[in-house]
């Protein structure tokens, strides 16, 4: 299948997936997301791969979050419908029957930071800048971003509140724990690499003139172990299953 939003190549039982925008920092559209999911299905089926990898194209960021020009332009009912589909299409990336690693270098902000968050574990350039900053789109200066220039934010409702769409603030907590995500949650703010390994958000973080080779000897390692195993494993830890006897052969 041809991408316009993304680079995918399967290279000795390794996916990777590159968001392919990096003239707008990786930002997703509709298209992005319906080929995130077209993808993840393929190799979901695909008995040659062993371990997906996500990362983002250019040097700035690994995903800026929604387009904007997507965003400005949605009517109420379309709001609610793009939620849907980041939720939808993120739990779906989660479920993927093999390993899922997000490399996160530069900017993981917003709905970047909750496509992050669907992979099994991140793993960080030591310029990556991690957050869920929605809230700071309502916030008063100086905390508002400076490119909104004191406008309101589109997704405020007139009354009640806004929050991370996208499957964040479910995912946030279970890995880096509650007051954690409260914390970073009621602030927006965006954490360094450093800060992030802290926290536990990420595993690791690698110079980034060392991220490519890095993370390509991670997912080399995965990849050389059986499938079937892999398989299991992420089904037995993300449903919490015990496995008491191995299948009788």
């Amino acid at each position: 299948m041809a991408y316009e939003t993304l680079d995918v190549q399967i290279k000795e039982r390794v996916a990777w997936i590159t968001l392919n925008r990096p003239d707008k920092l990786n930002a997703l559209t509709p298209g992005s997301m319906h080929e995130l999911r077209a993808i993840f299905t393929e190799i979901d089926d695909d008995e040659d791969v062993c371990v997906a990898v996500l990362r983002g194209a250019g040097d700035r960021a690994f995903c800026a979050g929604m387009d904007v020009k997507w965003s400005e332009g949605l009517t109420p009912k379309e709001r609610v419908e793009q939620g849907r589909l980041g939720e939808k299409t993120f739990s779906l990336i989660e479920r993927t029957s093999v390993p899922v690693i997000a490399a996160v270098h530069g900017y993981a902000v917003g709905g970047g930071l909750e496509l992050a968050l669907a992979a099994d574990f991140i793993v960080a350039a030591d310029d990556a800048k991690l957050g869920l900053v929605e809230i700071t789109l309502s916030a008063r200066p100086p905390y508002q971003p400076k490119f909104m220039n004191g406008e309101p934010d589109p997704d405020q409702p007139a009354f009640g509140g806004s929050a991370p769409g996208w499957g964040g603030v479910k995912r946030l907590p279970k890995r880096v724990g509650k007051a954690r995500a409260k914390e970073m949650l009621f602030t927006g703010v965006r954490l360094d690499a450093a800060r992030a390994l802290e926290f536990g958000l990420v595993n690791s973080v690698f110079p980034a003139a060392e991220f490519e080779a890095r993370v390509g000897e991670l997912a080399e390692r995965i990849a050389a172990m059986n499938r079937y195993n892999l398989r299991l494993v992420k089904e037995l830890v993300d449903n919490e299953y015990d496995w008491i006897e191995p299948h009788p052969s």
